[in-house]
């Protein structure tokens, strides 16, 4: 390419939250242009289980997954895929703490008018037989809950976006980002210049990589995750709608997966990647699991504890992949206060797939009308921007590292919503 190439908007990154941000811009008239190191997809979005539990401690978050089920299934309409599953979801507690946070969680749900109620053990069993309920204290149900199918996502997203006007670029990795005094001016791939406005910088977890291109910070951190999958077994029928489960005490969730099981775990000892030091071509995809690492052994561990049939010997897949995690489990999206037009859209935490069709319109509302609609304080860029303690490339990881092996260790405390609150 000997001339550069310009646009309105450049998304580094082929995955759901640069594709959502695409098909967002480009669908308020944006000419947008996404330049991706491998394939579209193929990053952390290929290797994500896709729960939604709509439902969080926070209301505002809340609200956002619960209009994300919404655009899904407008998405779905549109590109004629079925990509949302409506399973409904259990927590379960085996623990006064678990049973303290689910009754907490239960009355938040109810005081913003959200369906969740108490299922006692006995229902829970008649709605999973193949799970030990013997030890439950209690458990609450969300009949709205499901899973998101990443793939059909994925596609999804880039038949709209095709159909309005974006440009995906494949095996183009952005070797520089192109400043012009503290703006944006594009980018520099392996094959050219791309010029623009704005950049998004939706990398995963080559995100902090991206930021340092423009001597910028981002606190995130490459964790890696560990999931297996059974093959359907006559003995252990799932049916395929059967109910989510989040088991926080074994630090497990599950879901139904092809007349099998998705068992995944968020591990009290994460795996840090070190993104800089993986090959120019490395591929998500071809990671293969350890059968004798930590990670695999405490999986299997907790996932036996919980389905007893459930042990080394028995026939499954384990995935293995990359999240990117941020200090407090919450994504960044928008910009820095030093970089005109350069906009951050990462550090999902393991739920990119599920807040991504929201995500996607918060950031074409933040690039196209400097606001959006949406309460976005605890998503912001910019909120350890120059704090110490989170400049530092060291000190980045161990507090990542340390909020993703408590992510489901830590009780969570809910508190109802003031009526008229959203």
């Amino acid at each position: 390419m000997s001339k550069a190439i310009t646009a309105d908007a450049i998304i580094i990154g082929g995955g759901v939250a640069g594709l959502s941000t695409a098909m967002q811009l480009a669908g308020r008239g944006a000419k947008v242009i996404v330049l991706e190191r491998e394939r579209i997809g193929n990053g952390s979005t290929g290797r994500a289980a896709g729960l939604l539990g709509q439902l969080r401690g926070n209301a505002e978050h809340t609200r956002m997954l619960m209009d994300g089920v919404e655009i899904v299934r407008e998405l779905e309409k549109q590109a004629g895929v079925e990509i949302f599953v409506p399973t409904g979801s259990l927590r379960i507690a085996e623990t006064p703490e678990r049973a303290e946070e689910i009754a907490a969680l239960v009355a938040m749900g109810k005081s913003i008018g959200f369906e969740i109620d108490h299922a006692s053990a006995d229902e829970v069993s008649r709605m999973l037989p193949y799970m030990r309920t013997d030890d439950l204290l209690d458990a609450c149900y969300s009949p709205t809950d499901g899973h998101i199918q990443p793939a059909e996502l994925v596609s999804a997203y880039l038949k709209i976006g095709k159909a309005r006007g974006v440009e995906y670029r494949t095996h183009t990795p952005v070797v520089q980002i192109l400043l012009d005094g503290d703006r944006v001016r594009g980018v520099r791939a392996t094959d050219g210049e791309y010029h623009a406005d704005v950049v998004v910088n939706a990398g995963g977890p080559w995100s902090y990589l991206n930021a340092e291109l423009a001597d910028a910070v981002l606190p995130t951190a490459a964790i890696g995750h560990y999931y297996l999958t059974t093959r359907p077994d006559p003995a252990h029928p799932v049916d395929r709608l059967s109910p989510a489960i989040r088991d926080r005490h074994l630090r497990l969730y599950t879901r139904p997966e092809s007349g099998g099981l998705i068992v995944g775990i968020y591990d009290p000892e994460p795996e840090l990647h070190d993104m800089r030091r993986l090959p120019v071509d490395f591929d998500m995809s071809r990671m293969k699991a350890a059968r004798d690492s930590i990670q695999v052994a405490q999986l299997l561990d907790a996932a036996n504890r919980r389905f007893p049939w459930i042990d080394g010997r028995t026939p499954m897949s384990i995935t293995t992949g990359i999240m990117t995690f941020t200090p407090d489990a919450r994504p960044f999206c928008g910009k820095m206060p030093d970089i005109d037009g350069l906009y951050h859209c990462s550090g999902f935490s393991g739920h990119g797939i599920v807040q991504s069709p929201t995500i996607g319109l918060i950031m074409s509302q933040l690039i196209l009308d400097g606001e959006s609609t949406y309460d976005c304080e605890s998503i912001e860029a910019d909120r350890y921007f120059d704090v110490p303690g989170y400049v530092n490339r060291v000190e980045i990881e161990e507090k990542c590292v340390r909020m993703a092996g408590n992510y489901y260790g830590g009780v969570e405390r809910p508190r109802p919503v003031a009526s008229g609150s959203r």
